[in-house]
This record gives structure tokens, sequence and C-alpha cells, in this order.
């Protein structure tokens, strides 16, 4: 997952748009983030603000459904 965080933390919102969607609703069980690694993602994409607080919001809608399940 550490790949995934330097990403988020350098990458375009496009570009991990796409990756977003693949660890949260696309990728096997056994490769999928844990609900801490979402956490930290949540963190660093608010921290980034601008056209990354909708990607924010993904990871929190995901964390949100986690809990609930």
């Amino acid at each position: 997952m550490q790949q995934m965080t330097d990403l988020i933390q350098t990458e375009t919102p496009g570009v991990l748009a796409e990756a977003l969607d693949f660890m949260l609703y696309e990728c096997s069980l056994d490769e999928a983030p844990s609900a801490t690694d979402v956490k930290q993602w949540h963190e660093i994409l608010t921290k980034r603000g601008g056209k990354f607080s909708r990607l924010a919001t993904i990871c929190q809608n995901w964390l949100d459904e986690e809990s609930a399940s």
C-alpha cells in the first residue's frame, strides 16, 4: 500500500481517480486496502485540497460503507 500512498501524495487528480476506483472497488480482496490505509489516503487528499477534495470524499464514502457493513 505504500506505493499507492506515494501516488496519492504526488499524482494528478485524473490518475488518482482511476487508481482509487480500482483499489476501492475492483481489486481482489487479498489486495484491497485496509480501513487504516484509506483513512490515511483521505487525510492526504484532504490536505491537498482543491480537485483532490472530491477524491477525499470518495475515500470517506468507502470508509462509511465499510463501517456500516
